[in-house]
């Protein structure tokens, strides 16, 4: 054999030892790409699973939010492979799950929907809350007691104090009588059943723990906070209500004036920031024949009144639990018209005082956590669920941080 043969001999080997080589290192490769597309193809069923659970909780949340009080079950949403099962926590939350299970995949997700329904009563206080003098407040009606013609209603319902007195040596008394529906008509003077009706003729104060003079009308509620049921948004969107309101600066003289005239310019919502005395509050006047009903809310600030003047609307007391510190000087209170009417009636926690009369139709709500609100004199309280313009419908919507928020 010549030099030349073995030469192409060796050139053959060596050529055939690297395709061995890499032979082996393809079926090396092939193993591990076979493994990739496996991963590949689960995490494609996986996220297919994933997106068709939140496309089942985006279909659950609006059957349950088109048919509300009526809701019985996911009719339209439940298919062999999804499931909706939905959970109430509380009065004011419920778990929405969705499952999707094949032979293929499975995935569940959980989230969480807020349900704010407004709170029911003609006055609301999360402050104490002291009336002074003869007060008759019409209540709301609740719903029908079973059997019966009669209703379950709310006149007062606080979260703290409650205190009435009397008014000199005169036996005045706070009266829940019948709701303001047809009053002159005799049947509706006793639509409220009567351990729903409230009379009181001597000095009361309530904790909400066994106290019998108050009946059934008057709710303790220790935990109740109206300010969603209200405005229908949570707290943390206040900058976003703020803006669907008619914005003013309060101010310790005339403030009743600069609110009417915003009134009387087309405004139907108010918002005053600040402290702000109402003085007579004749500004505020508005015929409930010619006009439509209002919202008036103040926000951070101190309140004082001491005329007698009807409020075709809703009136809405905000404090932050930070803007206000306890106790508030006296001297804040001065400079205001209605000092020298409400001078003997400022405690140190107090941040609204009525020495006068505020018929307000649409409910009084005051949203003033650690407060003392007063009222005295002879308060002719006639509510009315129409003169309140704002959604009276439940309101539901996703939970912040359990659903995508951006």
């Amino acid at each position: 054999m010549n030099k030349h043969q073995q030469s192409g001999m060796t050139t053959l080997l060596i050529t055939s030892m690297l395709l061995i080589v890499a032979l082996l290192f393809s079926l090396a490769s092939y193993k591990n790409l076979f493994y990739q597309i496996k991963r590949t193809q689960n995490e494609v069923l996986a996220r297919k699973a994933h997106w068709a659970a939140e496309g089942g909780l985006e279909c659950g949340f609006t059957e349950y939010k088109i048919k509300k009080n009526n809701f019985t079950g996911f009719d339209e949403c439940n298919t062999t492979e999804l499931e909706l099962t939905l959970t109430p926590v509380t009065s004011t939350e419920l778990h929405l799950e969705s499952k999707v299970t094949n032979l293929l995949s499975s995935k569940i997700i959980k989230k969480k929907i807020n349900v704010s329904s407004r709170t029911t009563g003609a006055i609301q206080s999360r402050s104490d809350l002291k009336l002074i003098g003869n007060q008759d407040i019409f209540p709301e009606e609740v719903s029908l007691i079973n059997g019966t013609s009669q209703y379950e209603c709310v006149s007062v319902r606080y979260s703290n104090l409650f205190f009435y007195e009397k008014s000199g040596t005169e036996r005045l008394k706070v009266e829940a009588i019948y709701p303001e529906q047809d009053p002159d008509l005799e049947e509706n003077k006793t639509r409220c059943h009567k351990s729903y009706r409230t009379i009181l003729s001597d000095k009361t104060t309530s904790n909400g723990i066994n106290n019998e003079s108050l009946k059934n009308d008057f709710i303790y509620d220790e935990k109740f906070d109206p300010f969603e049921g209200f405005f229908n948004r949570q707290r943390s969107e206040i900058d976003k209500i703020r803006k669907d309101y008619h914005l003013i600066t309060g101010t310790k003289k005339g403030c009743d004036t600069i609110i009417g005239a915003a009134f009387k310019s087309g405004h139907d919502k108010v918002w005053v920031t600040g402290d702000c005395d109402l003085g007579s509050g004749l500004g505020l006047f508005i015929n409930s024949v010619t006009q439509k009903p209002k919202v008036l809310v103040f926000e951070n600030g101190i309140i004082s009144k001491f005329g007698a003047v009807s409020f075709y609307g809703a009136v809405y007391h905000l404090i932050d639990k930070d803007s206000i510190v306890y106790p508030i000087p006296k001297e804040r209170w001065e400079g205001m018209d209605s000092y020298v009417y409400i001078s003997d009636l400022i405690k140190d926690k107090s941040v609204y005082i009525d020495a006068g009369s505020f018929n307000t139709s649409g409910g009084l709500i005051f949203d003033t956590l650690g407060g003392l609100t007063t009222i005295k004199g002879a308060m002719d309280f006639k509510y009315n669920p129409n003169a309140n313009p704002l959604p009276k419908e439940d309101q539901v919507s996703w939970q912040q941080g359990s659903w995508h928020d951006f």
